[in-house]
């Protein structure tokens, strides 16, 4: 599960994949993985959104306000053959943006 947020007036970085720190309303900070752009991969006329996934998260967030850190750019975002080399990209997105992390 991820959060999704429409980007709508903010300005636009780079789209691609970044390691992340996000704080919730209530005050909590946690490390994810983010994709900014379309989403190439999948069908369908996309506009350019934030999508977060929080590690170690399991909860919902819809209509609460979320502040999103961009800590470290890790590739550009790209258009993928299938959902599951998407989903293995992701994994390996993941496993560098939780390093990145824990050594700041």
């Amino acid at each position: 599960p991820t959060a999704n947020v429409e980007l709508d007036d903010y300005v636009a970085p780079r789209f691609g994949v970044y390691a992340t720190r996000t704080r919730l309303a209530d005050g909590r900070t946690l490390a994810g993985v983010a994709n900014i752009g379309v989403n190439p991969t999948v069908a369908g006329e996309i506009a350019p959104r934030l999508e977060v996934w929080l590690f170690d998260f399991d909860e919902d967030l819809y209509g609460q306000v979320i502040e999103t850190d961009l800590i470290a750019f890790l590739r550009p975002e790209a258009k993928f053959a299938s959902l599951e080399e998407m989903t293995a990209q992701i994994d390996d997105d993941a496993s560098m943006a939780r390093m990145i992390l824990s050594a700041g």
